[in-house]
């Protein structure tokens, strides 16, 4: 039995690998209806880079050059043009930052619209480990395609752990010919300096059973290549073995390949990133833009790729859409949506607040205690006034019926705008495999995520949850998950000892400790079933100690899927299902 799964599942991940035409179909389950991806558009002008002086594999610095043609492109927007293409021959481009610049991407563009910025095959060289590559600001219909991007130095070492010394608690690192040194200033100017213990077999993957973060900025160069790295904690250490596989990264948040803000059809396709400062994809504010055949992709001889999420996307009037992608080797979650905050600065009646946000009329708001972790009422925003400073003062469209608990802390009464929550997303036939952390981390509405895989991920593939204790994030809504496969889901450390591990985890958190003197409350169920409408259907799970954790949900529905235990499975749990505060849960097994 167990040898036929194993061949359906192998015939199933070829098949998604296989199916790479685009014929985007709408679902069916939105509030809000979105328009199909933006793919192409009518050509009225084209523009060669080579006039612009970026050539090619001349090794100068080819970021002026670039912008230049930018510009024109964009001045020619202005003018009511329609249809302007940029292309760029085939070849290698070198790109340096202008140390002077404040701008956290080399490359930008902004008010712009109707552009196609066509890479051609062109290979990207970032040669700043602390910048992103191209940010799309204010525009309008622009498209970004054909890129392959990769980082001179990399924002990333890796090499082979030599020695453990847990008396003196260090240990001893060789780096692997070709990557950065420790030495670098990356190491110790990055905003998380942190490492990872990775497969011997399987590039891309985190050892089986171990610690998913090693922290540490202590380095000392014993001989060239070979460094002695300091780690405090014993029990770190303690899973450490000669000749395990290990990257130390520098990652600055926020520092994504691509960057997208208060735009709209905007389309990234086909572009490949080998690595990253942090994440691949960042947004926030956007309307209807696209990932399509994408790739997060392991280069030859390299067990790392993106240094953060691989898609952070914060507030938005539209999710992405996200189809034949893929995703491997990154270092924390594939995907992460989350519903804008709206922080409570001022209560002045019981229907007038002044919130550090920009809320627009016929918002809905959805008020949460995140110290008793309920929801306080839902509101729609009936009237607005900016008064500066990020703040506004906004009327409801019913009274709050308490006293609110005001400021700017996770602590505080919270606002979250459902209307901005990243709704009318679509994900669809992606790989998400050999990497740290989540498949999905899903806080937001109205989505679909189908016939996608997700394989040899360290924690869960899909995990809906509220982040209370970031202070960011919500509860999510009217979700569909179906089709999918989940092959070899939670495997390190952290995933083994929670309570609630599994491939899919639904939960509803408030913050535990409230006295807490450090960064970290820490969390704890919640009695509130905020999870509401997610359709869990037609699935495949070969799963370690758990398939599904739900808990805190109403009309959660959960039929027709296949489930097997991972023969390869560490943990001693063994259970397809752990059910916990749920109101209609329908589960056919």
């Amino acid at each position: 039995m167990k040898r036929a799964f194993f061949t359906y599942v192998s015939l199933l991940i070829f098949g998604f690998y296989a199916n790479a035409q685009y014929q985007f179909t709408l679902p069916e389950n939105f509030r809000t209806q979105r328009n199909l991806p933006l793919i192409d558009m009518l050509i009225s002008v084209n523009i060669n880079l080579k006039d612009f002086g970026a050539i090619p594999n001349d090794g100068k610095n080819d970021t002026p050059g670039i912008m230049k043609a930018i510009n024109f492109c964009k001045k020619m927007s202005l003018t009511g043009a329609t249809g302007i293409k940029l292309v760029f021959e085939k070849g290698r481009y070198d790109l340096f930052s202008n140390e002077k610049s404040k701008n956290t991407h080399i490359i930008y563009l902004s008010d712009a619209k109707n552009i196609v910025v066509d890479g051609n095959g062109a290979e990207i060289i970032v040669h700043d480990p602390l910048k992103g590559f191209f940010s799309v600001f204010k525009s309008e219909n622009i498209i970004v395609k054909n890129f392959f991007i990769d980082y001179d130095p990399l924002p990333f070492t890796q090499g082979k752990i030599t020695a453990v010394n847990l008396k003196d608690k260090f240990f001893e690192l060789t780096l692997d010919e070709g990557f950065p040194s420790l030495n670098e200033k990356m190491f110790q100017q990055a905003s998380r300096v942190w490492g990872m213990l990775m497969d011997p077999e399987i590039p891309g993957k985190l050892k089986d059973g171990a610690p998913n973060l090693f922290a540490a900025k202590e380095f000392e160069e014993l001989s060239p290549g070979h460094f002695k790295v300091k780690l405090n904690a014993i029990n770190l250490l303690k899973s450490m073995e000669i000749g395990d596989l290990y990257v130390h990264l520098a990652r600055t948040n926020g520092i994504s390949v691509f960057k997208s803000g208060n735009s709209k059809n905007i389309t990234y396709l086909e572009n490949t990133n080998y690595s990253s400062p942090a994440g691949s994809y960042n947004a926030f504010n956007m309307e209807e833009w696209n990932i399509i055949g994408g790739q997060i992709k392991l280069k030859p001889g390299r067990i790392h790729s993106a240094n953060a999420d691989c898609v952070h996307v914060n507030g938005s009037k539209f999710g992405p859409w996200i189809e034949n992608c893929l995703f491997e080797g990154y270092s924390d979650d594939a995907i992460n949506m989350k519903a804008i905050k709206a922080p409570i600065l001022e209560q002045k009646s019981p229907t007038e607040l002044v919130v550090k946000q920009t809320v627009t009329k016929g918002d809905v708001l959805r008020i949460f205690n995140p110290r008793e972790g309920v929801l306080i009422g839902e509101f729609e925003v009936i009237q607005n006034k900016f008064l500066g400073n990020a703040k506004m003062h906004i009327t409801l469209n019913k009274p709050i019926e308490q006293k609110l608990e005001v400021g700017d802390t996770k602590t505080n009464d919270l606002a979250y705008v459902d209307t901005q929550s990243n709704e009318s997303f679509v994900i669809r036939n992606n790989t998400f495999k050999n990497a740290r952390r989540y498949g999905i981390l899903l806080q937001n509405s109205y989505g679909v995520i189908e016939r996608n895989v997700f394989q040899n991920l360290s924690q869960s593939g899909i995990t809906i949850n509220n982040g209370v204790d970031w202070g960011e994030g919500f509860v999510a809504h009217d979700i569909i998950i179906n089709q999918n496969i989940f092959n070899n889901c939670g495997y390190d450390d952290t995933y083994l000892k929670e309570y609630d591990a599994a491939a899919i985890r639904m939960r509803v958190t408030k913050l535990k400790d409230l006295e807490a003197k450090g960064k970290w409350n820490g969390v704890a169920t919640a009695d509130w079933q905020g999870l509401e409408n997610i359709s869990i259907t037609n699935n495949t799970f070969l799963y370690n100690k758990r398939a599904l954790s739900i808990e805190c949900s109403v009309n959660t529905v959960v039929t027709g899927n296949k489930f097997i235990r991972n023969m390869k499975d560490l943990s001693d749990k063994n259970e397809i299902l752990l059910e916990n505060n749920n109101t209609n849960l329908v589960f056919d097994n």
